[in-house]
């Protein structure tokens, strides 16, 4: 691990940031044991900013700690990635419908506007801002659907993924998630409840499988995955 320069501001930040990059490289690999003295003498830093990162990616299930051993890298496993999005599955589909219906002409501006800084950073090839903004996006519909702890508990989840660099960005491109995001805001433009609860599952099953069958390395296992079910809705 390269060390930190202390000159720069927020060494907490920059020490989560470079230890949660640690984990995505493969540089602190899964199933290895590590001390925090031994992870701070890398980085050139205090053990404190250290131990805090360490305590936030427990959180997220990235690391465990171990009494008198260290702390431990955990494996992504197959069940984790079913888990987290079977349960975006089962809140933001619903919440993609009820935003079609909900969501303010004051909220639909600033909605169109992360799906544009998302097109422009397709266009700098700029995948950090990309991400920042699909949170951004997501966030809005949550929001707009009106359930803070729905809203709460998707950016848990979400935590849990960025904690672990998963991405399909290896398997489609910046346009692609776009093209994607494009249809579920059309939708929500046109007060099209369905048609928003659709490209919103459609969406979230897709990048589903896309993440099963790259954690495995088996093309045959996202196919396997099946969605929850979801109840018929309609406008009775």
């Amino acid at each position: 691990m390269e060390q930190i320069s202390t000159d720069q501001t927020s060494l907490a930040a920059q020490t989560f940031e470079a230890v949660r990059r640690a984990i995505v490289t493969g540089e602190l690999a899964p199933g290895t044991l590590h001390s925090v003295v031994e992870i701070a003498a890398q980085l050139g830093v205090s053990r404190t900013p250290v131990r805090e990162a360490l305590l936030q990616l427990a959180t997220h299930g990235v690391v465990r700690f171990e009494r008198s051993r260290g702390v431990r890298i955990l494996e992504i496993a197959t069940r984790d990635i079913e888990e987290i999005y079977t349960l975006r599955y089962l809140l933001e589909v619903p919440s993609a419908y009820r935003a079609a219906t909900m969501m303010t002409e004051a909220q639909m501006a600033p909605f169109s506007k992360a799906l544009e800084r998302m097109r422009v950073a397709c266009e700098s090839g700029d995948e950090r801002l990309f991400q920042e903004e699909d949170v951004t996006f997501h966030e809005m519909i949550l929001e707009a659907a009106g359930n803070t702890r729905v809203t709460q508990s998707v950016a848990t989840m979400r935590a849990q993924m960025a904690a672990r660099g998963l991405s399909t960005t290896k398997t489609r491109t910046l346009w692609d998630i776009w093209r994607v995001h494009e249809r579920i805001l059309e939708r929500i433009q046109a007060r099209d409840d369905q048609g928003a609860a659709e490209a919103m599952r459609d969406h979230l099953l897709e990048t589903t499988r896309l993440l099963l069958t790259q954690s495995t390395g088996d093309p045959e296992a996202g196919a396997r995955f099946a969605p929850p079910v979801l109840p018929v809705f309609t406008d009775d």
